[in-house]
Order: C-alpha cells, then sequence, then structure tokens
C-alpha cells in the first residue's frame, strides 16, 4: 500500500507543473509534455495541467510501488536528485512541495486522470529507507 507523502492544490499559473530535482535552480522553460520532455536530463519532468483560470489542479506525492487505480501513467522513468530533494512545482515556484528523498537517482512514477488536461495529478515515488 502507497502512504501518502503531501498533497497540494493551487491554482496552476500557464497550465504547467514541473517535478524535478529541488537543488536545481528554478527554470519556466516549458516543453511539451506530450514528449514526455526532461527540460534538463534526469532532473525534471513538464506537466500539462488545468490553466489557472480553468480550475486548481491537485497533486498528491506518495510513496511506494502499487499504481494508483483509475489513473493513466503519465511517466515512468529515473530522475537524479543530487541531494535527495524532490520538489514538484508551478511555474512561478509560489506553489510547491518539497520532498526528502535518497540522494542520486531514484525512479518516478507520474500519474494523471485520462483527461487531455488533467485536474489531478499522483507522484510515485519508491519507499523512503
Amino acid at each position: 500500500m502507497n502512504e501518502k507523502l503531501a498533497v497540494l492544490q493551487f491554482a496552476a499559473s500557464n497550465g504547467v507543473v514541473f517535478v524535478e530535482d529541488a537543488d536545481r535552480p528554478l527554470s519556466t522553460e516549458v516543453n511539451p509534455s506530450s514528449q514526455l520532455a526532461e527540460t534538463d536530463p534526469n532532473r525534471s519532468v513538464t506537466v500539462d495541467v488545468v490553466h489557472a483560470m480553468d480550475d486548481l489542479v491537485s497533486i498528491e506525492i506518495q510513496e511506494g510501488d502499487r499504481e494508483p487505480d483509475g489513473l493513466s501513467k503519465f511517466f515512468d522513468g529515473t530522475l537524479t536528485f543530487k541531494h535527495g530533494r524532490l520538489r514538484v512545482r508551478d511555474v512561478s515556484g509560489d506553489n510547491f512541495v518539497t520532498i526528502g528523498l535518497t540522494p542520486g537517482t531514484a525512479r518516478v512514477r507520474i500519474y494523471s486522470e485520462p483527461a487531455e488536461i488533467p485536474r489531478s495529478l499522483i507522484v510515485l515515488v519508491p519507499p523512503l529507507d
């Protein structure tokens, strides 16, 4: 069973969320999510979400191995965390949460509701030691 580490809900400026290494500089560079593009090799993933003018986006960060039911897999890969800190944020960096992980590379999976522009995401990280 997965354990919930954090939940945040906010109006996502530009309709974009970054899942990234918290120790990289804040960037507003946005790559198309349809390519599952990483804005900085192995350190960041860009996710298109509902725009701030339309609704709030809800993001849950969980630790564990179990895939969430009813959601579509958006990203499944490894990201590098220089000091072991994952950050989920909006473009401006005004809304964010930081989670402590083991430094180095970690498998990160991002799931979204099955919609073209999702209102909710789950970021799944490996179980913490």
